[in-house]
């Protein structure tokens, strides 16, 4: 299939190939883990993250257009600062196993929520 098709495709259906998906989201994970570890929250990914000053995280992550995802039902969901590696590592996890393509391959992820549980045991 040409690059061509593929354009056809997005502009016909409103759909996205979940495996391009999948790969732009975990770039941008990569640029939100290394912002949010060098507490930058002005660089690529940034704005994923935002910490306060009782130590607790806002967790906001978007799709690569920038529509925001939907976690539990909610567009931003709350951490701990400690819970934050491993609820990245759930979150790329989730992503990897496509547990978060309808949210990303439709026009909207409107609809649709990745169950908090996949994030955490709380």
């Amino acid at each position: 299939m040409s690059l061509k098709d593929v354009v056809e495709s997005v502009i016909t259906t409103g759909e996205t190939d979940p495996v391009s998906a999948r790969s732009a989201m975990i770039d941008k994970l990569r640029q939100a883990r290394t912002a949010f570890d060098m507490k930058q929250s002005e660089q690529a990914g940034g704005h994923w993250l935002a910490t306060s000053d009782e130590g607790r995280v806002a967790f906001t992550p978007t799709r690569p257009d920038g529509q925001p995802l939907v976690i539990g039902g909610q567009s931003v969901s709350f951490w701990q600062v400690d819970e934050v590696p491993a609820l990245l590592e759930a979150f790329e996890a989730a992503i990897t196993r496509g547990d978060l393509d309808p949210q990303l391959t439709g026009s909207t992820p409107a609809g649709h929520s990745l169950p908090l549980n996949i994030l955490t045991s709380r």
